[in-house]
């Protein structure tokens, strides 16, 4: 590593919190089996407890007895310093929360409440929202409201538990015999006025912000007031994403709200989208795992976060294993199959290697194996996370993007056909506390080539790899890449970043716009450099002939800084034709299609409605069907699909419990799902009877 690189590895690693996020957060207080920090609770049930470092990565569940009648619950929890002293990580635990589960006595995603990390010691939850006028340092909880990260709604009465994520735990061999110590305070209330305004999400307008294809500048990691509290409110955070470049803003077209492993925003962005028309917030999370993080943009749904073993505290304080630890594709797997796409944030971060980061930033580095990942089941990799490199020490790029373009390069020369994206991590929108390590929201962007703004049409550009880097600012300069077969039709349109150039032979049209001197564009095959070229202008062009089969991608550099990525164009003569394009298998046309009785669908009453569903299309195996309204999922099912063909029945879910009496149209929407993607989806109106 050059000594440029080394100096700069070495000040991230004090001070670099941008890609840290919550684990950056840690609230660890000191700890001698008395009442938590903090305002006071008045608490129903106590519990305490130690872990080993042993038990690092697991899930605690901790259960506690909520009784009929409750109208809020709050959970406050500590947990006491290391011994020896840990300057980059004591011990952490992160605080999540289940209701009563509907069947058997553990604990699945239906009943997920919310998590906080590390930064939420002290939550509540009840059949109301979240309290108005959210200020960055409020801490304090709004009594009869839901804190920010979790999930507003009723609470059923039966079995809760306290999910204690063992994120870190400073070992005998790093001065700590003693492991951690932990105290959790439960407090129910009963007052009716804290269920008096039930929770209503805002509606999601789904139509297409902007229609017509094009090249749209987004940033597909961002967070706000749902991921750590005190990060960005959300009004905040799209004002300045949105704003131009040339008034102090990011310039974005779009970005994706990806807080923290809950879905507690997505029912408040409706109540932003009339002041930003024109612009696209998607709908994101990101999947906080102890081995490596990932978004999961546009599945709509929460997706199980505990891949390390589950453990289920007994009275007599015995840990009873619930669930084995589980590999990182069966979450991949599980955000693919509800129509989303998969993404890996910032891999390389504060690699596990280094000692001293294991306790600083649990989980920022992606530390799952091949096989336990498999890469077949991932859309996007994160090659650049939040600034470009520290211009202020005259020494760049930023150390982990080097890495991360390694990792992604590994990935690719395994055989995955993946996009290049970049993000920010920016929790608090144009604000940089520390502006050598944090970086606003568009620093980086991901330029993608959608058929139109909305979140299908991103999800459709990221899955065929029509992206590039700008690693800088949304202003930075573009890259073009562009291949013409040997041999092909000259009049047909060429192939751009992402796509499959069935042949043996082609010509690349590379160049950069918004260039200048100082820059070199670098053409790389099959992750080592082809060409060098001086950029001489502003609008920079090269023609090239191919050099044999491979994958071709570009990188802009000035001086030692990265400047632009781009996914790469592959030549490949023997692709199968589904193989590419859509990112989605081509065997034959695809659709998928759902039908109702006459009269409409019946959700009321105890036998659940049932929807046929007909799909064609390669290696298709499931139909997973939903109906919604104004962005409220009422009932869902899924059916595996045996020749085309299913029969899906419908479940109600809680809010559609609550929401079904008094709604008399809705939205049916259908997908088919398959290990290479999704065909979907199909929405229509329909009425309910």
């Amino acid at each position: 590593m050059a000594r440029a690189a080394v100096v700069l590895f070495a000040a991230a690693a004090l001070v670099w919190p941008a890609a840290a996020g919550a684990h950056a957060e840690r609230r660890a207080v000191g700890f001698a089996g008395a009442a938590c920090a903090g305002a006071p609770v008045a608490p129903d049930t106590v519990l305490e407890g130690r872990f080993g470092a042993d038990r690092t990565g697991s899930y605690v569940m901790v259960p506690f007895d909520v009784p009929r009648g409750t109208t809020q619950v709050r959970v406050k929890y500590c947990w006491d310093a290391a011994d020896g002293g840990a300057p980059l990580g004591g011990h952490t635990l992160d605080l999540g929360l289940w209701d009563a589960p509907e069947r058997g006595a553990t604990w699945a995603e239906a009943d997920f409440r919310g998590w906080g990390g590390s930064s939420h010691p002290d939550v509540q939850v009840s059949e109301q929202g979240f309290a108005p006028g959210y200020a960055p340092d409020r801490r304090a909880n709004v009594a009869g409201f839901t804190t920010r990260g979790y999930v507003p709604g009723p609470l059923p009465a039966g079995r809760w538990a306290v999910e204690l994520g063992v994120a870190h735990v400073v070992g005998p061999g790093d001065g700590d015999p003693d492991g951690v110590r932990w105290r959790v305070e439960i407090e129910l209330a009963e007052d009716p006025a804290f269920a008096a305004q039930p929770y209503e999400p805002a509606r999601f307008d789904e139509a297409p912000a902007r229609r017509g294809a094009g090249w749209f500048a987004g940033d597909l990691h961002v967070h706000a007031e749902h991921s750590a509290l005190g990060d960005a409110p959300m009004d905040e955070v799209f004002t300045f994403a949105f704003r131009p470049r040339a008034q102090g803003g990011a310039g974005l077209d779009f970005l994706t709200l990806s807080d923290y492993v809950t879905p507690s925003a997505w029912g408040e962005i409706g109540r932003h989208q009339a002041q930003h028309p024109g612009r696209l917030v998607m709908r994101s999370s990101e999947v906080i795992t102890y081995r490596g993080h990932l978004n999961n943009h546009g599945s709509l749904s929460y997706v199980d976060h505990r891949t390390g073993p589950v453990l289920e505290l007994q009275p007599d304080g015995v840990l009873r294993a619930v669930r084995a630890a589980r590999p990182a594709r069966e979450v991949l797997r599980a955000v693919r199959e509800r129509g989303g796409v998969t993404q890996i944030n910032h891999p390389t971060i504060f690699p596990s290697a280094v000692p001293a980061f294991r306790g600083f930033c649990r989980g920022c580095p992606w530390d799952h194996d091949p096989a336990s990942t498999d890469f077949g089941l991932v859309d996007a990799i994160e090659i650049a996370t939040g600034p470009a490199g520290l211009q202020e020490l005259q020494v760049g790029p930023n150390p982990f993007t080097p890495l991360a373009l390694d990792f992604y390069e590994r990935a690719l020369a395994a055989g995955h056909r993946i996009a290049a994206v970049g993000s920010s991590d920016a929790h608090h929108a144009g604000r940089t506390p520390n502006p050598i390590t944090q970086s606003p929201i568009g620093q980086a962007t991901t330029m993608v080539y959608a058929d139109e703004l909305s979140e299908d049409g991103v999800a459709r550009a990221i899955r065929r790899r029509h992206t590039y880097v700008k690693l800088v600012a949304s202003d930075g300069p573009g890259l073009v890449l562009e291949a013409r077969p040997a041999g092909g039709d000259p009049a047909a349109p060429p192939a751009i970043m992402g796509d499959v150039v069935r042949a043996r032979a082609a010509t690349f049209t590379v160049g950069v716009d918004g260039g200048d001197p100082t820059f070199q564009l670098l053409v790389l095959k099959d992750g080592l450099p082809l060409a060098v070229l001086p950029v001489t202008g502003a609008r920079f062009r090269a023609r090239l002939p191919s050099a044999g089969e491979g994958r071709y991608r570009l990188q802009l550099q000035r001086a030692t800084t990265i400047e632009a990525v781009s996914s790469p164009v592959w030549l490949d003569a023997d692709a199968a034709p589904e193989d590419f394009r859509d990112g989605l298998p081509r065997g034959g046309p695809q659709a998928v299609a759902a039908t109702v009785g006459r009269g409409g669908l019946r959700l009321r009453g105890r036998r659940p409605a049932v929807v046929r569903c007909a799909a064609r299309g390669y290696a298709l195996r499931t139909c997973a069907v939903r109906v919604r309204v104004r962005g409220v999922t009422l009932a869902k099912g899924r059916a595996p699909l045996r020749g085309g063909r299913s029969l899906v029945p419908l479940g109600l879910t809680r809010a559609g419990a609550r929401h079904v009496a008094r709604t008399r149209r809705a939205v049916l929407e259908v997908r088919a799902l398959g290990d290479r993607g999704v065909v979907g989806p199909q929405r229509r109106r329909l009425a309910l009877r």
